[in-house]
């Protein structure tokens, strides 16, 4: 099948490491690699576009990734800025009154297989998608590695 299945230094495991060869000019043969630190990247970008427009806003930088049990790729967060990206409802009731125990809702992946949809994957040249509407928490101290389980919480290893 030709693909490698490692932890990207930034914590995510990736099929080939997050490199990747779609979306840019083959005849360079250069390769695609995730940013050195996505969610600096993301607070930068997010810094910049709001003194431009004078907004208050949360930024994700996305990627896609296959899934080990399921066909197709789906959008995930690898950074993000000004955005709470998990919001845990571990103690709060369901419809029915029962306790949660393990909900945490992965906000930033969320919003971002939204966004990677509208975006698309092939010809479509959509590299920004503006979400309106979704009443999220801003949260300056939460980003993407929030998202990243432990290896003692790790589900798989």
């Amino acid at each position: 099948m030709g693909v490698l299945i490692v932890e990207h230094k930034l914590g995510f495991i990736h099929a080939n490491a997050g490199i990747d060869r779609s979306n840019i000019d083959q005849s360079l043969n250069q390769v695609l690699l995730l940013p050195e630190d996505p969610d600096l990247s993301s607070d930068k970008l997010r810094s910049t576009i709001s003194k431009h427009f004078g907004k208050n806003i949360a930024l994700i930088i996305t990627d896609t990734m296959g899934r080990p049990f399921r066909n197709g790729i789906v959008g995930f967060a690898i950074g993000s800025s000004n955005l709470e990206s998990v919001v845990d409802e571990r103690g709060k009731q369901d419809i029915y009154g029962n306790i949660l125990k393990v909900t945490q809702i992965a906000v930033a992946d969320e919003l971002a297989a939204a966004a990677s949809l509208l975006m698309g994957q092939a010809d479509q040249k959509k590299p920004i998608v503006l979400i309106r509407g979704y009443k999220f928490n801003f949260s300056t101290s939460s980003n993407g590695k929030d998202l990243i389980r432990s290896e003692e919480e790790d589900l798989f290893r």
